[in-house]
């Protein structure tokens, strides 16, 4: 089901017209759908939780921005020839073993560390420019800091390289009539019900709450018991 679908499929069984109008269009349901499409993100890990966001880094960078990343679990870079694994460090020993320097002092290489990086600041509405052109550099990227993630590399990348990040990502938020997702198309009723669930917050109807939650954690237990099959299938230790 798509956007409209859910949408008047949500108004038919809550019967909350006010939200939906009568031709199907939006009245506020919006809102509550992509907040519950959020929740059942949030509230167990699925098949469908890890995803693969490409993207590439250009010759002589070292970060690169992603959106809509809830954890970062595995980076992998790739040229025209090969490919492999950025192994994690943490950012203090990123910045002080091979970022400390002026960035045009850098020599660029093969990257093979990297750091999940800060993207915020404070205050969130004022750039770092000014700071940015006293010191020469700053490691946060400008711009959709609410939406985005980053991460740095340990040196500046000598080629063009495809960075792959592989982690838990939300689903794609449903704008347009004609979006669909993984919630809306296999599990339309479950993501009905965490849209319910979250107008129940806001009324402040904690009875309301409960019942939807354990009803909806009942169905997301199933998904997870999927997951978990999945997992253990045919699953044996390699050799060195």
């Amino acid at each position: 089901m798509n956007l409209l679908e859910i949408r008047q499929k949500f108004r038919e069984i809550s019967g909350r017209f006010d939200l939906v109008n009568g031709d199907g269009s939006d009245n506020g349901a919006n809102f509550y759908i992509n907040e519950g499409r959020k929740y059942l993100d949030r509230l167990d890990e699925t098949q469908k939780s890890w995803a693969s966001h490409f993207v590439f880094m250009e010759e002589s960078l070292f970060s690169v921005q992603f959106p809509y990343c809830r954890a970062i679990k595995e980076v992998w870079a790739g040229s025209t020839t090969a490919r492999w694994q950025l192994e994690k460090k943490s950012l203090q020993d990123i910045t002080t073993g091979y970022l400390s320097g002026m960035p045009s002092d850098r020599e660029s290489g093969v990257p093979l560390y990297f750091s999940p990086i800060i993207t915020r600041y404070v205050p969130e509405n004022l750039p770092a420019s000014s700071f940015e052109a006293f010191i020469g550099f700053v490691d946060i990227p400008a711009g959709n800091v609410p939406t985005y993630n980053g991460i740095i590399v340990n040196v500046p990348t000598d080629e063009r390289l495809v960075i792959e990040i592989r982690g838990l990502f939300y689903s794609h938020e449903l704008t347009l009539d004609t979006d669909s997702n993984y919630w809306s198309v296999v599990h339309p009723l479950l993501l009905i019900m965490a849209t319910m669930r979250q107008i129940e917050i806001v009324n402040r109807n904690t009875q309301g709450v409960n019942d939807w939650t354990t009803s909806i954690t009942d169905e997301m237990k199933q998904l997870g018991m999927d997951l978990v099959e999945e997992l253990i299938a045919e699953v044996t230790q390699i050799e060195d």
